[in-house]
């Protein structure tokens, strides 16, 4: 729709065409035609005013120019429609001004036939809908702000608790119903009044420092950040709470929003819990001390019944060796063997009754320690030589390795029965035929002694038993159980007394290594 050239002298009701001319010029809303393939062929002065072309820049141009990034598709999709003969009204869309900013535009597109009926072009009528639609956004805005202020103070009338929000200068400009039902304050009684109304009188005079602190930190305090609180009805009387702090950035400065939690019940339970607690360690106390002293005595007694039974045992083995030599030959080569039973058997009550004894010396504080320079090589050799008689038994071989004058700090009577019960037990549970060593050397400031078998082995779930109390592993290699499992219960408590310490190494059918550590003494 070209604007025709108007004739100066002309009255334009002569001229229907320059009358309408007149009338699309003159029109608030944007008339345009366009051709079929979206060329600019009109534009009136509505049109330069919403997007910001004259005329003369604007026909001929594609209507695309007009497009806004990504919005190409529409035009295609409205050009395609008009070429069908489709008429379109109040379309929505956007289109780019001339400056570059975004006009939401309402778009009414016909298509122009001719006197054959064929498509021609395309009239177009745009209104600008920006300001209706800034209008929308702000109505939705306010709309969300008026719900989301109607949420907030829902929130706060229903919160489990009190909530209220003070200004800079500490007057109460929110409170709600828990903080009356907590406070004992109706809410006209908060409003405007000072927060100090509901602090203990001790506290308000610092107060006031404290809210100017908080305003300079600008952060929010969790509730129970370890700090003990007491708050004030108003009768006066006082209850322990958690207060959650959180300012708020205003154009009237910054607000504080306390939340306030009565733990009164929490720290009566608090109290409870911490009085049965006192109440059970002081009565475990008690029991542990009785426990000791039950077993002081049970020690003590073990040792006194020990005592007593070595001394009889000791006649009997005396007056077997005195049979045993037998200078008259009087007895029969039947009794000669009763006699070797009493006092084999004599022998193995005592070796059970010592350790008994020890055990309960040790527990009962009683055995003493007399370490002194020791040299090891002489007590292993010393300990072999004992155990000549069941080594050659067993057929069994004893190695000893250690360096000369190696030495260590220790009880000498100590480490000779360390040694015993050790060497005891390997050669117990080695077979006929099998090995049997002992080595000792020297690392970082403690001696360390071993004792290693070929025997049978202890199980891996076993090993961390073994050094317990009447604790016994397997079977010798005689298929029996032997002794009262108190014998490397004994070792460990020995070694350690000392200042060592005392391992094991086992595979089962391959045998075991023992080693114990003791201080080094130097020459």
């Amino acid at each position: 729709m070209d604007t025709p050239a108007q004739t100066p002298n002309a009255p334009v009701g002569d001229d229907p065409e320059r009358w309408l001319s007149a009338i699309v010029d003159s029109s608030d809303v944007a008339v345009m035609g366009e051709s079929l393939e979206g060329v600019i062929t009109s534009w009136n002065r509505a049109a330069s005013q919403i997007f910001g072309y004259t005329a003369e820049e604007a026909i001929g141009m594609p209507v695309f120019n007009l497009a806004w990034p990504g919005e190409e598709g529409k035009i295609h999709g409205l050009l395609a429609a008009m070429r069908r003969g489709e008429r379109i009204d109040n379309f929505a869309t956007s289109r780019r001004h001339k400056n570059g900013h975004r006009v939401f535009v309402s778009l009414s597109l016909y298509p122009i036939r001719g006197d054959d009926g064929r498509i021609l072009g395309i009239a177009k009528i745009a209104r600008d809908i920006s300001a209706h639609l800034r209008n929308q956004e702000e109505q939705a805005q306010t709309k969300s702000e008026l719900l989301a202020e109607r949420k907030y103070r829902q929130l706060i009338e229903h919160a489990p608790d009190a909530i209220i929000e003070v200004d800079a200068a500490g007057r109460i400009l929110i409170a709600n119903p828990r903080a009356e039902a907590i406070f004992g304050y109706s809410r006209e009684e908060l409003m405007g009044a000072s927060v100090d109304l509901l602090l203990p009188s001790a506290a308000r005079e610092r107060h006031a420092g404290h809210r100017a602190g908080f305003a300079k930190a600008n952060r929010t305090r969790p509730m129970g950040e370890g700090l003990e609180l007491n708050a004030v009805r108003k009768d006066g009387s006082e209850f322990p709470v958690e207060i959650s702090l959180s300012p708020i950035q205003t154009d009237n400065g910054t607000l504080v929003m306390a939340v306030i939690r009565d733990i009164t019940d929490r720290r009566k339970a608090e109290l409870q819990v911490r009085q049965l607690q006192e109440s059970y360690l002081a009565e475990l106390s008690t029991r542990k001390q009785e426990a000791e002293r039950l077993n002081h005595l049970k020690s003590e007694f073990l040792a006194s019944v020990s005592h007593e039974l070595r001394t009889p045992l000791h006649t009997i083995i005396g007056f077997t060796d005195l049979l045993r030599e037998d200078t008259q030959q009087t007895l029969t080569a039947k009794q000669v063997r009763f006699v070797e039973n009493i006092q084999r058997d004599s022998e193995h009550l005592l070796t059970l009754i010592n350790d008994v004894l020890d055990l309960s010396r040790i527990e009962a504080g009683g055995l003493v320690m007399r370490p002194q320079r020791v040299e090891v090589r002489p007590i292993l050799l010393a300990c072999r030589d004992a155990l000549r008689f069941s080594i050659e038994a067993k057929l069994l071989t004893l190695a000893v390795t250690c360096p000369e004058d190696l030495c260590v700090a220790a009880d000498p009577t100590r480490l000779r029965q360390i040694m015993t019960n050790l060497l005891s037990n390997a050669i117990k549970f080695t077979p006929a035929g099998g090995n049997v060593s002992t080595s000792a050397d020297l690392r970082a400031g403690f001696v360390w002694i071993s004792v290693r078998d070929t025997g049978v082995g202890i199980p891996e779930d076993e090993l961390a038993h073994i050094f317990s109390k009447f604790y016994q592993v397997g079977v010798t290699t005689g298929g029996v159980r032997e002794g009262t499992g108190l014998g490397l219960a004994i070792c460990k408590q020995l070694v350690e007394m000392q200042g060592g310490q005392i391992e094991v190494e086992s595979t089962v059918g391959l045998g075991s290594t023992f080693r114990f550590s003791l201080p080094h003494a130097s020459a």
